[in-house]
């Protein structure tokens, strides 16, 4: 049997167990909650004409201070909805930009457990750890010392992935190596989309952002995530036996607290139920599964990981407890805006589930603080209502018959009904409904992550938050990688807006494709280019997710298209490229690391109008 097994992908990520079972050594991360995680779509999967994802922006009312401006925006992401996707409070795919956050993937041991707490683990988190940064292939990590001290939990070899919504300017960062660990303050710059140094102080376990027009932002309401692991001894198509548990809480989000502006101008942002320092509003994702073979990789992509003596085959199930925070009001100058939520409805589980994902660590949770939806947003100008936004939800159907609905349980706006100086709005939007969503334990998952209606027990593609870069060596396992399928990823993505007074917008999509890899992932990773099947297989090669192929504005009295053209001369003009790291790197090999998006340097558009379904 192997004792240590080293995969060569973009991403690193350890798990330390206890001493009792030190030899076993997998993947842990625990990932923000679902409303925080929405923004890691805008990190890795840009808007806009050029990535071939359209810009979907409902403005509701931005407030203003002299020089402090506060915009409350709508928004919605039409690259495609994964099978383990959690809706956010104002329902799948959308994301409101209301004041912001950082938030955070935890990989391995917590960056910041010295803020949080160290638990008794003997690795002091990335930041104070002396290694190198490395994503891939590194000679300085890649020797038998190092691989021991991580089974045996000494070091923490990954760091965690930080984002940041500031305002709707988005990014992410990671902390850098080689600070000293007796410091109570971290520093990171933040390069674009402004120039920012972002600080966070151990001792309050809080962030102060500062730009270099002087507004300051301040983050101190946290969001805390516990994950428990259950560890089986599991035989392929016979038994399992569970043989360990642990369980780990960190603070995955800090949201804003607070503005001030260069002139002096200030907003205050409160929250719902705090006790204690955290949220009483819970709830959970559904379970991630992992299985590991000492001997061949089944659906788990990582770096290293050791077994104990006895067992060859390994299940880890985790569960994510999230104490939710939600917004509750934003008071700057004259302005006040007011956010009024609600429990979910048909959220709840049955007394009786068991088994994993039944969810039964807050089943105790007293009625109205599970799972919360946006109710409604009111704005106030001199304590009198200027805008009102009313949000209406259904439930977005599904495939498939479970115990447990959180599952199932997809949020879904319906309507927005917006007030503004007295003259009522309403906004319609339908969605693509052809099969129904299926479980978030679903197999049926491409391979990155969506649905591809091909339900296969024995490949499952792993979590985004553990598989975080996608890996080249992935797109050469013949017969490993999951079928991506145009008709399924398409459920429950936007096909039409209808703004009212006659005027609508519909959608329709085709898969995301390149040609050509950028020359900063071919020059990183030439040998494995020469075995990929980026230039041996498929060209053009289909890649996850969406692209916009046409868009309608209708009027009362005439019809204008586009249509959207990714090739030239017959030839996709798409190029996989890595969507970078925000921060300064200092040297830091930060640049041939991070997630993959395809961008388009000359998308051709079409535009005319449409008359009796031709087009002119």
């Amino acid at each position: 049997m192997k004792r240590v097994i080293i995969l060569s992908l973009l991403g690193l990520l350890f798990l330390n167990i206890p001493t009792s079972y030190a030899q076993l050594r997998v993947d842990r991360v625990i990932p923000p909650s679902f409303n925080a995680a929405a923004i890691i779509k805008y990190c890795d999967h840009p808007v806009g004409v050029r990535y071939g994802v359209p810009k979907i922006k409902i403005p509701i009312q931005t407030l203003l201070n002299d020089d402090l401006y506060i915009p409350i925006n709508l928004n919605y992401h039409a690259i495609g909805v994964k099978v383990e996707e959690e809706a956010t409070w104002t329902g799948l795919g959308w994301h409101l930009d209301a004041g912001g956050f950082i938030t955070r993937i935890v990989r391995g041991e917590n960056d910041l457990a010295l803020a949080d707490g160290k638990q008794n683990r003997k690795a002091l988190g990335y930041p104070f750890e002396h290694i190198k940064p490395c994503f891939d292939d590194c000679e300085e990590n890649e020797n038998s010392e190092f691989h021991t001290k991580v089974c045996e939990g000494q070091i923490d070899s990954d760091p965690d992935i930080f984002f940041f919504n500031i305002l709707g300017m988005k990014g992410k960062f990671l902390l850098t190596p080689d600070h000293d660990s007796t410091i109570t303050a971290l520093t990171v710059d933040i390069l674009h989309p402004r120039k920012m140094t972002a600080e966070f102080n151990l001792k309050s376990n809080s962030w102060k952002v500062t730009d270099h027009l002087g507004y300051q932002y301040f983050f101190k309401n946290r969001e805390v995530t516990q994950s428990l692991s259950t560890y089986l001894d599991y035989k392929f198509d016979s038994d399992s036996m569970s043989f360990d548990f642990v369980t780990q809480k960190a603070t995955t989000s800090w949201y804003m607290s607070r503005i001030i502006s260069p002139k002096g101008k200030e907003a205050k942002f409160k929250y719902y139920a705090y006790i204690d320092g955290e949220s009483k509003y819970l709830s959970n994702s559904a379970y991630h599964k992992m299985n590991i073979n000492d001997e061949d990789m089944w659906d788990v992509h990582y770096s290293s990981y050791c077994f104990p003596d006895s067992i060859e085959n390994v299940r880890v199930t985790s569960e994510y407890l999230h104490s939710d925070v939600y917004l509750k009001s934003i008071q700057t100058g004259e302005y006040v805006a007011n956010f009024s939520i609600s429990e979910q409805e048909g959220i709840r589980p049955k007394d009786s589930i068991s088994g994993a994902g039944s969810n039964h660590y807050i089943r105790s949770v007293e009625l109205g603080y599970r799972r919360q939806q946006l109710n409604q947003i009111q704005v106030l100008q001199g304590g009198n209502p200027i805008t009102t936004a009313n949000f209406k939800y259904s439930k977005f159907k599904s495939n498939s018959i479970v115990e447990n609905p959180i599952l199932n349980h997809r949020l879904k706006l319906d309507s927005l009904l917006l007030t503004k100086s007295d003259k009522l709005k309403k906004m319609g939007f339908d969605y693509v409904e052809n099969f129904g969503l299926p479980s978030k334990e679903s197999h049926a998952r491409d391979l990155w992550g969506y649905y591809n209606g091909e339900e296969d027990v024995n490949n499952v593609t792993p979590s985004d938050f553990f598989n975080y870069s996608q890996p080249e060596k992935l797109l050469q396992e013949e017969g490993k990688t999951k079928h991506y399928s145009l008709e399924h990823i398409q459920e429950g993505v936007i096909s039409k807006i209808d703004f009212g007074g006659g005027k609508t917008r519909t959608y329709k999509f085709d898969h995301q494709a390149f040609f050509t890899v950028s020359n900063e992932i071919s020059d990183y990773f030439t040998e494995k280019m020469k075995e990929s099947n980026f230039s041996s297989h498929i060209k053009p090669y289909v890649f996850g997710g969406l692209r916009v192929k046409e868009t309608v504005e209708s009027y009362p009295k005439e019809k204008i298209y586009k249509d959207y053209f990714y090739q030239i001369d017959g030839k996709e003009i798409g190029e996989l490229e890595i969507t970078h790291y925000n921060h300064a790197h200092d040297g830091l090999d930060h640049r041939s690391s991070g997630n993959h998006s395809v961008k388009y340097p000359q998308i051709k558009i079409k535009t005319g109008k449409l008359f009796n379904g031709h087009k002119f």
